[in-house]
């Protein structure tokens, strides 16, 4: 479900409702605490969560299966000889990404955070002043795969550089396809309900195909993709339960021919317009059918 916030009224029925969206559970109450998990093998990353619902109900053939749901908000404002994005990394933690991570990140034109509720006030007096657009939805990932937020198609041929962690500059060119970011997850309920999250931004071509794949132990038809996958936009970060995690522009996104620059810069009807995102993770619980024995 999407919907779109020009005036005041719109702006902040929905800055308001991610506020409470955040702070709460769908079926189940994480256990208490703020425990940061900082120890996390990116590799060693998972989606599901399975628990005997015995435990809970005392039927010992029900499985509870925990997921994520990501209410993802899309901040477009519009670049009018400033960068008003900026002003919003006064408000938000950036020192959960490891140093030379959080380097590379700006070196190629983003920045990632962490942010509580409380912040909404102040992002909603940048949107508004700015006359930004602001539009929500709730997404949930494929079971067993990582969430894919989509961004813009690439219209013609381009050219998109990227600083390696190696310090090496490399470009690569683009002749069709679409821009997107994933977020790949673990919830820990043992730690308070913190969320790892893992970003990475990339460029996937669909080839009009149908390939065999082996998933769940089904074996079904999928689209074949061609993609490829910017390196020195890669990041892990932890955050708290209620807490979201911003993606934005760093100040090296002036250069327009950065990965940072050409996904999160556009024209939109004739203006150039930079975006951020807030998202925000929730566990929530549903029953599944009968165990297999």
């Amino acid at each position: 479900m999407k919907w779109w916030a020009s005036g005041y009224t719109w702006l902040t029925l929905i800055l308001g409702g991610l506020a409470a969206f955040g702070c709460r559970s769908l079926g189940g109450t994480p256990a208490a605490g703020h425990a940061i998990h900082e120890d996390v093998q990116p590799a060693k990353l998972s989606r599901l969560w399975e628990s005997v619902a015995s435990s809970r109900a005392g039927v010992g053939d029900e499985v509870w299966i925990v997921d994520l749901v990501f209410d993802v908000v899309r901040v477009d404002l519009p670049v009018d000889g400033s960068h008003h994005s900026r002003k919003i990394w006064n408000h938000v933690d950036e020192m959960r990404v490891e140093a030379s991570t959080a380097s590379l990140l700006k070196r190629n034109g983003f920045r990632i955070g962490a942010a509580s509720p409380d912040i909404w006030p102040a992002l909603r007096a940048i949107i508004e002043s700015s006359g930004g657009q602001v539009r929500r939805e709730q997404l949930v990932a494929q079971r067993g795969l990582p969430l894919i937020i989509q961004l813009s198609a690439i219209e013609e041929s381009e050219s998109i550089f990227q600083y390696g962690r190696e310090g090496a500059l490399v470009g690569k060119t683009f002749v069709e396809g679409n821009r997107f970011f994933t977020l790949d997850y673990w919830y820990h309920p043992e730690l308070g309900g913190s969320v790892d999250l893992q970003i990475q931004f990339g460029i996937r071509h669909d080839q009009g195909e149908l390939t065999w794949e082996r998933r769940d132990g089904i074996i079904r038809q999928v689209p074949a993709f061609e993609q490829h996958v910017f390196e020195g936009s890669r990041a892990l970060l932890t955050l708290r339960e209620s807490e979201f995690l911003v993606v934005g522009l760093s100040d090296r996104a002036d250069n327009r021919f950065l990965v940072g620059s050409r996904f999160l810069i556009s024209d939109q009807d004739g203006r150039q317009v930079e975006t951020f995102f807030c998202i925000t993770p929730s566990p929530f619980q549903s029953k599944s059918a009968m165990r297999t024995r």
